[in-house]
């Protein structure tokens, strides 16, 4: 029951990240159209030829890889020769020593230099991150800060960068990728794939379950909720709704263990046209 729970429970929280930041509010049907690009890409492009292009002077192929994780597709980054491997976290390493201020907010992500590249959300957030303008902190303010503060103040200063960092870094140009494009392209991949699993879990057989028939009520109830809260923010992210029905027949096939559950043939999907207005 607990992980039939966590799954339906999954929407919910990705749906509460974007309007817990207004992101959902941030983009205009333009953005999302523009967002098709990226969202094609993850879905058509190889994924090593996306990681392999994802580096730190690459946000367009980094927003797609994570696009292409956030639906479904498996990383890759387990294939990397360990030379590769070293060589990108190295780039990301020397980038957000460089960039990160402490304002700068990633999440729910762990800087674990492994794991982080199987997370959807970190090349996501990293892509959008690129470009930014950013405060800089003269020496005087850094000698001013670090004196007597000891090493841990020390280590928490943001020390400036030098004018050829910021160039090869984009750090003092304009945005590389929109910021609203950014965030109607994540969440028309996240919305896709939360449609796509809270649709299995309405069509699973219960016996594929092993939970009582009380708690597969509960389950399906808690489905058909973020089922629709699911396709009211994937019709507008996506841009319009044939596309996002799309995506989400896309995410559909790529749903791991669940996927696999078997389905009751009887089944019916809650009807959308009783979608909540918010």
């Amino acid at each position: 029951m607990a992980a039939l729970v966590a799954v339906a429970f999954s929407t919910s929280a990705h749906a509460e990240r974007h309007r817990s930041t207004d992101n959902i509010s941030s983009f205009e049907t333009e953005d999302a159209i523009k967002g098709k690009v990226y969202i094609e890409a993850a879905m058509t492009t190889p994924m090593m030829d996306l990681l392999k292009k994802a580096d730190v002077t690459n946000p367009t192929a980094m927003l797609e890889y994570g696009l292409a994780l956030e639906l479904g597709r498996p990383s890759v980054s387990s294939q990397l020769s360990q030379a590769d491997r070293d060589k990108l976290k190295r780039g990301f390493r020397e980038m957000l020593d460089l960039y990160l201020n402490s304002g700068d907010t990633f999440g729910q992500v762990t800087f674990k230099e492994d794991s982080m590249l199987d997370l959807p959300e970190f090349w996501i957030l990293l892509a959008e991150h690129i470009g930014r303008p950013k405060q800089h902190i003269d020496a005087s303010s850094v000698s001013q800060l670090t004196q007597g503060g000891g090493t841990d103040t020390a280590s928490m200063v943001f020390i400036p960068d030098t004018s050829d960092q910021d160039q090869e870094f984009n750090l003092n140009n304009e945005l590389v990728l929109p910021r609203k494009v950014v965030y109607a392209a994540d969440a028309c991949a996240e919305s896709a794939m939360g449609f796509s699993r809270m649709a299995k879990i309405q069509k699973l057989d219960p016996s594929a379950t092993k939970v009582t028939a009380e708690q597969f009520k509960q389950a399906r109830e808690m489905a058909v909720r973020n089922y629709r809260a699911a396709y009211l923010e994937g019709t507008q992210a996506c841009g319009d709704k044939p596309y996002f029905q799309k995506v989400a027949d896309f995410a559909a096939q790529n749903l791991g263990h669940l996927g696999e559950l078997k389905e009751d043939p009887n089944a019916q999907l809650a009807d959308l046209n009783s979608a909540p207005t918010q």
